[in-house]
């Protein structure tokens, strides 16, 4: 498995358009990309401002096939958008799995 953790700053006035940009993604994503095991983004507790979101993929093959899914590919630009200082993502791999190629810049 390969796993992809997120954080991000979203504006106060763009909680609202980053949370349905997100809800858009993640039931696509559910719904049409079997190589992917877990899909979710989610609040912190702590920074009010700052989301998360944790992507869990079979294999570097579904990582890939999944950045190149149109709501992927036109929810890129429109989240750089809605966030403030870009993205800080963290790769995590099973045990005997190699990483996957990242697709798309921290910031």
């Amino acid at each position: 498995m390969i796993t992809f953790i997120a954080h991000v700053t979203v504006r106060p006035e763009n909680v609202a358009a980053y949370a349905a940009l997100m809800t858009h993604v993640r039931d696509m994503t559910r719904a049409n990309e079997p190589g992917v095991a877990y899909y979710d983004f989610g609040k912190s507790a702590d920074e009010l401002d700052v989301y998360f979101v944790i992507e869990v993929y079979r294999d570097a093959a579904a990582h890939a096939a999944h950045m190149q899914t149109p709501w992927v590919m036109e929810s890129i630009p429109q989240s750089r958008r809605l966030v403030e200082g870009g993205f800080d993502i963290k790769q995590y791999v099973s045990p005997g799995t190699a990483p996957a190629v990242r697709r798309m810049k921290e910031s």
